[in-house]
């Protein structure tokens, strides 16, 4: 039985790897629902936060995305509240 949901974290610092891009891929040939999760927001300057998230989503396609930053508290709620 495959998983319900499956997460992916990348560092939103850096944005999607060719690493990430392949991991997303050979998920999506065994998994629908994947969630990937945008880590290190925080250490995104603010001037380039929207365009930075812009451009993963724009490549990781039709998944949830969710920013994320254990440092401040971002996106802890919105990622418990879809993995439970």
């Amino acid at each position: 039985m495959p998983a319900k949901k499956i997460v992916l974290i990348i560092d939103a610092s850096v944005g999607l790897t060719r690493d990430d891009l392949d991991m997303l891929h050979s998920l999506e040939e065994h998994q629908k629902n994947i969630i990937v999760v945008a880590n290190k927001v925080d250490k995104i300057k603010p001037a380039k936060y929207q365009e930075q998230l812009k451009a993963i989503k724009e490549l990781i396609g039709v998944h949830q995305i969710i920013p994320f930053s254990a440092k401040d508290k971002i996106g802890d709620v919105e990622l418990l509240k879809e993995i439970l």
